[in-house]
């Protein structure tokens, strides 16, 4: 069998919080080294020269840089303060995907010179781990056209695909603290029930924390893990944008973590809610493509409306956090926050058994 999340797992960040939550304790640190800095790195290590642009990171300062021969390439940078157990979790997930099925459009490693999969880089900052991957040609589902139930069928396809293939994969970094794992405890902590969920959310939300703080999340941490992808959203997903109902791969690795199917699922289940104007219709669709690789067992597809809540709750919380602790981009107060809210009460109206019945195995096929 496949084993449930540890005890110190189920307890991390599960702390009375006294002391203020801060960008350091999850880890949304990333390094502002210079350009100049990584371009001579990248040329030292990988014997790769090309012109570099800037692209946002939580964690990470990530860089694209793109050849004269029209090969492109994401540089990341990890925080000194960030685990290396996580990173080699994050490289060693991505090898095994390679391996165990090809055909999954992922970011690929790229080895350096010396045939290394990560390198360190030393600044004044400390030390940093440093991996090359190659870039996935699409652009986010974010910036095309609102998805038809085609789209979400292959996204939760693609999910399926990964999860199938990482059934096997296991890694002491599985179990570490991942601030975007609905199960960790933030989400039901007193502080960010308290101080992120504004607009009168914190009263719409009580009810449905209660029941996950006492029911829901106790129920999901007794669940069989395996390593999950965990960030499926809209932001992570693309597409060709000739053909924007033509899915093209799926990156960024830094949240995945050990978890239930049902963990994976809820992410990408909140992102296309948010857009769906039939959201019952897009749940069973997004469920039928995952089915189609992976079977969701019963006691999980029970929790997956619950699950999906978190999540959308977790997105507002941490989304609010950035806003008042790590983000100047006026975007993220004026745009992202106000869909996300909107998003929470969109799934808040949706009655969970009508939900359930709608993901039921079989359902209007």
């Amino acid at each position: 069998g496949v084993d449930c999340l540890p005890t110190d797992t189920r307890n991390a960040r599960m702390r009375n919080m006294q002391n203020e939550l801060t960008p350091s304790d999850l880890r949304f640190t990333p390094p502002r080294l210079p350009r100049e800095l990584l371009e001579q790195f990248l040329e030292d290590h990988w014997g790769i020269r090309g012109t570099s642009k800037s692209l946002s990171g939580e964690r990470d300062q990530n860089t694209r840089v793109c050849t004269g021969d029209e090969r492109c390439y994401v540089l990341k940078v990890s925080s000194p303060i960030e685990d290396p157990t996580l990173v080699d979790f994050q490289v060693q997930a991505m090898l095994h995907l390679e391996q165990a099925d090809p055909t999954i459009p992922v970011p690929r490693v790229q080895r350096s010179l010396d045939g290394a999969i990560v390198k360190t880089l030393r600044s004044n900052e400390g030390n940093h781990a440093v991996r090359l991957l190659s870039w996935v040609d699409g652009v986010p589902l974010e910036d095309a056209a609102p998805c038809s139930p085609g789209v979400i069928t292959q996204i939760g396809s693609l999910q399926g695909r990964m999860c199938r293939a990482f059934a096997g994969f296991r890694h002491a970094g599985g179990a570490h603290f991942m601030p975007w794992n609905i199960l960790n405890g933030l989400v039901v902590s007193h502080e960010l029930r308290t101080r992120y969920l504004n607009d009168g959310l914190a009263a719409r939300c009580d009810p449905a924390l209660r029941r996950l703080e006492n029911e829901s999340l106790p129920r999901m941490l007794a669940l069989p893990v395996q390593t999950i992808h965990n960030d499926g959203h809209w932001g992570n997903v693309l597409c060709d944008p000739a053909a924007p109902d033509t899915i093209t791969g799926v990156i960024d690795f830094g949240d995945q973590i050990e978890g239930p199917l049902v963990v994976d699922l809820a992410t990408s289940m909140t992102s296309i809610l948010e857009r769906s104007p039939d959201p019952l219709a897009a749940a069973t669709a997004l469920v039928r493509g995952f089915e189609s690789h992976t079977a969701l067992p019963d006691e999980q597809r029970e929790l997956l409306y619950d699950a999906t809540l978190a999540r959308a709750i977790m997105v507002v919380q941490l989304l609010e956090f950035r806003a008042q602790h790590t983000e100047t981009d006026p975007e993220l107060r004026d745009i992202d926050i106000p869909i996300v809210k909107q998003t929470l009460e969109k799934i808040l109206c949706i009655d969970p058994d009508d939900f359930l019945q709608a993901v039921q195995r079989g359902e209007n096929e």
